[in-house]
């Protein structure tokens, strides 16, 4: 399961760094909950899971971030479909210079397939920037 966590996140960052809303969504299951300090959100369509990804590149590329590097912490079997994964995601701009980093927590469910699905994101931004950078393009 290991490996297959590790490649779930790799594509899951291809995905970011191509800007490609619609792979990403495809990582998720329906419903979806997003979880920060600021906001939560339960996604209970794709369609919405999609929206919330669309607004989530946007609000990184508006803060230059180009890249998005995923780094596992911590992997835990919470049952026999269900995974806890805590992620380092550093970000990085189109000349390779970190801009920032934070921490994501995800609950990954195996669907009939056996294939990972996020049902549960909480974001642990401490240094607030990515609240900061969605609250911007809520205000324009």
């Amino acid at each position: 399961m290991v490996d297959n966590i590790e490649e779930f996140f790799r594509l899951y960052a291809t995905a970011m760094d191509q800007a490609a809303a619609d792979e990403m969504t495809s990582f998720s299951k329906n419903p979806m909950v997003f979880v920060s300090d600021d906001k939560k959100q339960v996604c209970s369509s794709l369609k919405a899971v999609h929206q919330f990804n669309t607004k989530l590149l946007l609000a990184l590329q508006n803060g230059g971030v180009t890249r998005h590097e995923p780094t596992i912490n911590q992997s835990m079997r919470l049952s026999d479909t269900v995974r806890f994964v805590n992620v380092r995601w550093s970000l990085y701009d189109k000349d390779s210079q970190l801009l920032f980093s934070c921490y994501c927590s995800f609950t990954l469910q195996l669907n009939k397939h056996k294939k990972l699905k996020i049902i549960v994101a909480v974001l642990d931004d401490d240094q607030k920037i990515i609240s900061k950078l969605l609250q911007q393009l809520e205000d324009k």
